[in-house]
């Protein structure tokens, strides 16, 4: 007999808006690889290597930079604050001239000297920066159903440009293309419409040492999640090897994506719990989050060296084919992550970001000293790392937030 109050409970989720967020985080995930499928089967391993650093730049930019400012803007709505708009811009604004100016400056090195990729790298930062304002104004208001459905329209928007601009021209400026202009579909959502009637907020949300503490995790974060595809180019200058890579950690990446976006859903009530001084209740899904770990990572390294590299060969062909190895390592390390993300969100909820950037970065230590020893190929050499840094970042993440909180007037 399920209690009453779960009963109360999923028939809120199923009414709020809560299916529209799953559904759109599924349609999100497989529109962002197919994306890649499209992509990589079009123009081949070599071709591919410019798309795929400008996705890496793409995914770098928008969760180190451009996800805090998602999540900063839910918890500001949330608690009906104002201010942050400055310190917003600022991380806008070096999200756009970080990308120009990498994209342009290593055109040589990664983009086959194509300097085009350096405007596309600024409209994709300027997209994405009015998705992610966008949809976090969205679920602090709890419109959690437009949130779905924006986060799985761009998704099938981006595979759908690409499919006509390479219809168009047969390269991978067109892939790239489709990539920078797909956020802008947003608008049609009049995001920052509000259907609720609002107070007028007499608190402002202090951005600068939230920003400055998500900023850092998410920068430790995302290098680890990249640390594979990147430190194979640096071990190896064979081509085609780090599009193999690339591509089977983007396989095994869907839980991060899902988990990127069910984030939204789990803030607002996180944010309540903590302003109401509910931490018993946050340490509870701190410790639930770590053991889920323990429990399915296992689980997700046996499914991934035994499907993963015939997945790969069948969606992109047999000269992207990973080993068992590098697939199992990929799969577990994404399931530890997705749960670090998840546990990650009492902190933020707490504002408390500059202890989440601290148990990255141990987390990133953790996964430097891992890769130094010189065993094995490139690809498990640096999977292996991957996987020590990951557990290192949650069990460091699990044991702040279930720890004893400091009783500060900032934090209520």
């Amino acid at each position: 007999m399920i209690p009453i109050s779960v009963r109360t409970d999923l028939r809120r989720y199923a009414t709020d808006g809560t299916p529209y967020i799953l559904g759109g985080t599924i349609v999100a995930s497989l529109g962002a690889y197919l994306f890649q499928v499209v992509g990589g089967r079009t123009l081949g391993p070599a071709a591919f290597d410019p798309v795929t650093a400008l996705l890496t730049v793409h995914f770098l930019v928008f969760t180190v930079l451009l996800l805090p400012v998602e999540q900063f803007e839910i918890r500001r709505v949330t608690l009906d604050r104002a201010g942050g708009a400055r310190a917003i811009a600022w991380v806008i604004a070096a999200g756009a001239i970080s990308a120009t100016a990498f994209t342009y400056l290593a055109r040589d090195a990664y983009f086959d000297g194509e300097a085009t990729y350096a405007l596309i790298g600024l409209v994709t930062v300027a997209g994405n920066a009015l998705l992610a304002l966008g949809r976090g104004h969205l679920a602090g208001i709890r419109r959690f159903r437009a949130y779905g459905l924006v986060s799985g329209v761009v998704a099938v928007f981006r595979v759908v440009l690409a499919l006509v601009f390479l219809w168009v021209a047969s390269n991978g400026l067109s892939i790239g293309w489709a990539l920078a202009l797909a956020p802008f579909i947003v608008i049609a959502w009049r995001p920052f419409r509000s259907d609720r009637p609002r107070a007028r907020a007499r608190h402002a949300e202090s951005a600068g040492r939230f920003l400055t503490g998500f900023v850092l995790a998410s920068a430790a974060s995302q290098v680890l999640l990249l640390l594979a595809p990147m430190a194979v180019g640096i071990l190896t200058d064979e081509p085609g090897v780090m599009s193999v890579v690339f591509v089977t950690y983007q396989l095994f990446r869907a839980p991060i994506v899902m988990t990127q976006n069910m984030l939204a859903r789990l803030l607002p009530p996180f944010t309540g719990l903590a302003n109401a001084g509910r931490d018993d209740t946050l340490r509870k899904w701190a410790l639930r989050f770590g053991l889920a770990a323990l429990v399915l990572s296992p689980i997700a390294a046996a499914g991934g060296g035994a499907l993963g590299p015939a997945v790969v060969r069948l969606l992109f062909g047999a000269e992207f084919e990973p080993s068992w190895e590098v697939a199992a390592l990929a799969a577990a390390g994404m399931v530890i992550a997705a749960m670090s993300l998840l546990a990650g969100q009492v902190l933020v909820a707490r504002g408390r970001t500059m202890l989440l950037a601290f148990a990255w970065v141990i987390g990133f230590l953790v996964a430097i000293l891992a890769l130094i020893p010189s065993i094995g190929d490139p690809g498990a050499r640096v999977s292996w790392a991957f996987v020590a840094g990951e557990t290192g970042a949650l069990v460091a993440i699990v044991a702040a937030a279930a720890g004893r909180r400091r009783t500060e007037s900032a934090d209520r």
